[in-house]
């Protein structure tokens, strides 16, 4: 359905931007409930160098609805604003699920996605006011039946533009992305700009173990054997990570798997996979595996394991990660982050957080209830994993428990 509304950092390395237009106004909303038909707005504002993260690709999308949230009774809500040249000027990609008695609007991905956001041209970006916004999904509320949009895990700026729905009343998201800047001229100085280097020659010293091993090497999978090799073991490791301490695998999931497996497939021959597999190996094993997304500006993790074998006590997981911070510097990718949750390894590495906010908004009233509910409830986690002591006691019972 289309409605008429009357409205009175640093460049990215890969795409070069015109200067910005004078400020666009809205003058027409498309909602969307197939992807397909949203699909010729999204890849000309992907083309066209729009402001969005990786999790934000047309193809990652796609493959995420095919395999996990078709299956859940979960449906697309594309929302696309455009100008009065029919130009689109902004994407939404949202998804609609029914739960608890409410219609509730969220992005695409789920857990999955680390980092959520629209797909944003500059100039609207930088000109349009929370008032428009809102306009825009009371719009999509109404003629699609939305209670409350739960919109989480979205980062302050994307590409060095503040995010527009800063504009709203928000909250800090319960989990922060550790986000690494990647300076210097190539991988050595890129790494040297992350750690110290008594860091670095400690994890040298630990990497001429490994080196010693038969056929040890560091690798980026380009072929659909390295992929499922690679991407097997990553299933194997976790599921004993996970039994360890005692917290459900969530990779053993059909489609979740389907969905890993398929990204990891889609576009290796033209060396851009949907979901990019890094790993060492050697000693007739794969050593540490990541995952993740890459669009050239940043590379951002979805999944990572280490062996439990003997080679572990040689820190193959931090080693992997030196290889991708010097990756990054080599390929001019701005952006490295370690996904969402605190640890130790990821401090080590990114020495930022991503300021990442949720904005929860309802539109009906059971809506607005919810919406106050969901915000208590999302504050209180984060409070809670933000408590060494609470948050240690809770991870020790889970293991007694498991």
């Amino acid at each position: 359905m289309n409605v008429a509304f009357r409205q009175g950092v640093s460049l990215d390395r890969a795409y070069i931007h015109p200067p910005l237009k004078a400020a666009a106004r809205i003058a027409r909303i498309d909602v969307f409930d197939q992807l397909t038909d949203a699909e010729p707005a999204w890849r000309q504002l992907e083309a066209s160098g729009a402001l969005m993260t990786p999790y934000q690709r047309y193809e990652w999308a796609e493959l995420w609805h095919r395999h996990v949230s078709g299956g859940q009774g979960i449906t697309p809500l594309i929302i696309v604003a455009y100008d009065d040249a029919g130009m689109p000027l902004f994407l939404l990609p949202l998804s609609k699920r029914h739960k608890r008695g409410m219609n509730i609007a969220g992005f695409f991905g789920g857990r999955h996605a680390n980092l959520n956001c629209g797909i944003w041209r500059r100039d609207i970006a930088h000109s349009i006011s929370a008032e428009e916004i809102e306009s825009v999904l009371k719009h999509a509320a109404g003629t699609h039946g939305i209670d409350v949009y739960k919109l989480v895990s979205q980062p302050a700026a994307i590409n060095g533009v503040v995010n527009p729905f800063a504009l709203f009343s928000s909250q800090p998201t319960p989990d922060d992305v550790y986000v690494l800047t990647v300076s210097g001229s190539d991988g050595k100085e890129a790494l040297k700009s992350c750690l110290k280097n008594s860091m670095i020659s400690r994890l040298r010293t630990k990497e001429r173990k490994l080196m010693a091993l038969d056929g040890y090497r560091y690798l980026c999978a380009r072929t659909p054997q390295d992929a499922d090799r690679i991407l097997n073991t990553f299933f194997a490791q976790k599921a004993a990570h996970l039994t360890a301490q005692g917290i459900p695998n969530v990779f053993d999931d059909e489609q979740v798997v389907a969905f890993l497996r398929a990204g990891c497939h889609l576009g290796l021959d033209t060396g851009k996979p949907v979901i990019e597999l890094h790993a060492l190996e050697g000693g007739g094993e794969v050593l540490a595996v990541f995952g993740g997304v890459n669009d050239g500006r940043r590379l951002s993790c979805m999944i990572n394991s280490y062996t439990l074998s003997e080679n572990g006590r040689w820190s193959p997981g931090l080693i992997l990660l030196t290889h991708l911070v010097m990756y990054c510097g080599d390929h001019h990718i701005g952006k490295f982050d370690l996904g969402a949750g605190y640890a130790d390894y990821k401090t080590m590495f990114c020495k930022e957080t991503e300021g990442a906010f949720d904005t929860i908004l309802g539109f009906s009233t059971v809506g607005q209830i919810a919406a106050t509910n969901l915000t208590l409830m999302r504050s209180l986690k984060r409070w809670f994993k933000s408590n060494p002591l609470l948050w240690n006691a809770a991870k020790s019972l889970r293991r007694a428990v498991g």
